[in-house]
C-alpha cells in the first residue's frame, strides 16, 4: 500500500507541476499579450468614434 500510496502522490505532484507551467506559458505567452493589445485599441477606438462622430447638438436660436 505504501508504495503505491508514494506513487499517486508523485503522480499528483508531478501533475500539478505541469499545469502550474501550462498556466505560466500561457498567461506569459505573446498571443495573450496580442488578444489583450487588441481589446485595449478596440475598445480605445470604439471610444473615440463615439465622442467624434457624435452630432453636435447647436443651440436653438433666441427668438428675438
Amino acid at each position: 500500500m505504501a508504495a503505491t500510496e508514494t506513487a499517486l502522490s508523485t503522480i499528483t505532484n508531478s501533475s500539478t507541476a505541469v499545469s502550474t507551467g501550462i498556466k505560466a506559458f500561457v498567461l506569459a505567452h505573446p498571443v495573450g499579450v496580442a488578444i489583450v493589445g487588441g481589446a485595449i485599441v478596440g475598445a480605445g477606438t470604439y471610444w473615440l468614434m463615439n465622442k467624434y462622430l457624435k452630432k453636435n447638438e447647436e443651440p436653438a436660436p433666441a427668438a428675438a
